[in-house]
């Protein structure tokens, strides 16, 4: 395992076989942290967090193609799942769209109605 792991690869791969070799990286991660237990080599001690982040890059790759799936599925009825949308801050979040902005009750209608701005002629 001289070589570093190119996540390049991954992202060829399909979901089954990364799935399968996740797998197969967990139980190395399990016989890995039993050996620590029973007095293991340092040699295997250290290859615990190669394993773990390797482990952590296929799960990675899994939901970016998860993500990516997603989006291109709910493309058509533009409405995305809430974890894919933008987080932007709190309060634009909850800011009220145009045209909700732009709503007037019964009350200010009939005001703007009956009470139109008054025009005033300059004398000069």
């Amino acid at each position: 395992m001289s070589q570093k792991f190119k996540v390049r690869k991954l992202r060829d791969q399909k979901p089954e076989e990364l799935l399968k070799d996740l797998e197969k990286l967990k139980g190395e991660l399990i016989q890995l942290r039993t050996s620590k237990v029973s007095a293991g080599n340092a040699q295997k001690l250290g290859r615990i967090g190669l394993v773990r982040k390797r482990i952590a890059k296929y799960l990675t790759v899994i939901n970016q193609q998860r993500r990516d799936q997603v989006k291109s599925t709910t493309k058509s009825n533009g409405k995305l799942p809430v974890d894919l949308r933008g987080k932007q801050t709190r309060a634009i979040r909850q800011r009220l769209t145009r045209s909700e902005r732009a709503q007037k009750t019964d009350r200010q209608w009939k005001r703007l109605n009956n009470f139109p701005l008054r025009k005033f002629a300059l004398k000069e």
